[in-house]
């Protein structure tokens, strides 16, 4: 009996150490990743920073010199929480272009972009039947696609480190004239070297006057324009005003919100070269 017990108890004592031994492996393996993890991470960032010249007195973590290290034409992963609506959104875009096009296109080709225009938001009614049944078809083709999943090229840390750097104003980042590194500086010691730079009188000459008022005040002149626009084209239409500061077109032919803004445009335009002369 007394054997039995013996063997009983080596047995017992021997599963025991053999689940320590097991514990202490795993302990081992665990502390074991963690320091081949460290080393390569520390690997990375050692190699990243040659491609990275800190000019700031803000200190960057490993994570944003990882980042900034990629260069500044990196395109990180896009999420894919809203990549469908995204792409109908767009697409919706480009169907009230076309429509647009469609309706206001005078058959020139050419078209010259008003450097104050702003887009009006109009969404005109459907086009023939050949752009609809193109932009329907095209459609349903969009819903049938399946948005697939891809690993992400930026980690937990990068992600957050790219958020910190676009919060951080404090600090200006640009790319190196001479090499393809990446450059980190104040905005303090840039605004002064910019300055240094503009105050050079042998390169540099102090105009007189400013032409940044003139387009403020055109850009006024214009919201006036479009807020008188707005009133004679209520529920009270003063067809002789319109007449008279706008052409006959607007009120003989429909008027759409796409040639009332680029008569205003041509109207202010003339205003304004008739003004400086």
């Amino acid at each position: 009996m007394s054997n039995k017990k013996n063997r009983r108890f080596k047995a017992r004592d021997k599963k025991r150490k053999i689940a320590n031994n097991k514990e202490k492996r795993k302990r081992y393996n665990i502390c074991r990743q963690h320091r081949r993890r460290k080393y390569i991470h520390a690997e990375k960032v050692q190699k990243a920073i040659k491609y990275v010249e800190i000019f700031t007195k803000e200190k960057l973590c490993n994570a944003e010199i990882l980042v900034l290290a990629k260069g500044l034409k990196f395109i990180p992963s896009p999420r894919l929480q809203n990549a469908k609506k995204t792409l109908i959104n767009d697409f919706n875009e480009l169907a009230r272009t076309i429509r647009c096009k469609y309706h206001f296109d005078d058959g020139s080709n050419t078209y010259n972009r008003h450097p104050f225009l702003l887009k009006s938001g109009y969404k005109p009614s459907w086009a023939n039947n050949a752009i609809e049944n193109y932009l329907f078809s095209t459609r349903i083709e969009l819903e049938k696609i399946q948005i697939n999943t891809f690993k992400d090229n930026l980690s937990k840390n990068e992600r957050m480190a790219l958020q910190s750097l676009r919060k951080n104003y404090r600090i200006i980042v640009k790319k190196a004239d001479k090499n393809s590194s990446t450059v980190v500086l104040d905005k303090d010691l840039y605004i002064k070297m910019a300055m240094n730079q503009l105050n050079d009188n042998i390169h540099y000459e102090t105009i007189n006057e400013s032409h940044t008022t003139e387009i403020v005040n055109i850009g006024e002149i214009m919201s006036t324009q479009i807020t008188n626009l707005n009133i004679l084209l209520g529920p009270c239409r003063n067809t002789e005003a319109l007449e008279s500061k706008y052409g006959s077109h607007v009120c003989c032919n429909p008027v759409y919100t796409g040639e009332i803004l680029n008569l205003i445009n041509v109207r202010l335009v003339a205003d304004c070269a008739l003004n400086h002369r």
